[in-house]
């Protein structure tokens, strides 16, 4: 009898990796073919993914028997759904549309008025705290803007440290805030924003000049980490931290937060390849991110 049990037993293990298998192939542009960096590659309806490497490519295993359909996305391009029969031995080739904005283009003149330069958030921020986060997690911070003046956002400031690895790239979001729970909303901008540092204890630039953002009353700029150690549970030991074991690439700067001044009113977190938002940090701390904005005055 214990033998059938050792079997049956060998048999379930046996079974469970199995299940395992590898997914790869590469993520091009419909129209140009080449490939598209940093697309997210996720499976439906769970917390499982990976980000495609600068030339589109992917690698990353998944439960075989629940990973029915997958998920393909990344700024400025349309959606789309493969189911996991469609991964055969050979390398998925997966094409994706260009998705343009349907907001209008924004043209102003000098005849429309003369233009002013004003900074939302902390610039002068005092590095005392790090936001250690994983692979894909992301995180906002609200900048609070005077929405009397018509301010369209230039350029966004990001404290990046020396721990980790500063100089792997990430991904700079922008967006509205909702009225009624305060969460990060419509996403504003269309495409690929990506940055990084070079040895940490820097502010890196993202350059939205062109985007014609409007800031309104406020936005929220987020930074999301697209690169790391990728998809394994392999973390960073902290050098300053010892305690902090459990984070990969680069580390976002913290300051005391000081709403009044700064405008920092809300910080928001986010998992990684999930929808949903949720209160993050102290209340005493806040990210090291402000931003400088274009108005004009008639």
């Amino acid at each position: 009898m214990k033998y059938i049990l050792l079997l049956a037993a060998c048999l379930f293990t046996f079974n469970l990796f199995a299940q395992e298998r590898p997914f790869y192939g590469r993520v091009i542009d419909k129209d140009t073919r080449k490939g598209i960096s940093f697309c997210i590659v996720k499976v439906k309806d769970r917390n499982e993914g990976v980000y495609t490497d600068e030339n589109g490519r992917f690698l990353f295993s998944a439960n075989a028997d629940s990973a029915r359909t997958f998920i393909f996305y990344c700024l400025g391009y349309a959606k789309l759904e493969l189911q996991a029969a469609d991964f055969k031995n050979d390398t998925l080739l997966v094409s994706l549309h260009r998705e343009f904005s349907s907001l209008k283009e924004v043209v102003i003149s000098d005849k429309d008025g003369k233009s002013k330069s004003a900074w939302i958030g902390k610039k002068k921020a005092k590095h005392i705290g790090d936001c250690y986060q994983k692979y894909g997690e992301e995180d906002a911070a609200f900048l609070k803007a005077d929405k009397t003046k018509n301010g369209f956002l230039k350029e966004v400031y990001i404290y990046i440290t020396s721990e980790g690895i500063p100089d792997s790239k990430f991904r700079v979001h922008i967006y509205t805030k909702d009225s009624a729970t305060n969460l990060p909303a419509e996403e504003l901008t269309d495409s690929n924003l990506i940055v990084h540092a070079t040895k940490g204890n820097e502010w890196v630039k993202a350059d939205l000049s062109d985007k014609w953002i409007h800031v309104n009353d406020g936005v929220f700029v987020s930074v999301e980490w697209i690169s790391g150690h990728g998809n394994n549970d392999k973390g960073m030991q902290s050098v300053k931290n010892t305690e902090v074991d459990a984070h990969n690439g680069q580390v976002l700067g913290l300051t005391r937060n000081t709403w009044k001044k700064s405008g920092i009113k809300y910080m928001y977190h986010r998992d990684a390849f999930d929808t949903k938002w949720r209160f993050n940090y102290s209340p005493l701390l806040c990210p090291m991110i402000y931003a400088k904005y274009a108005w004009y005055k008639n």
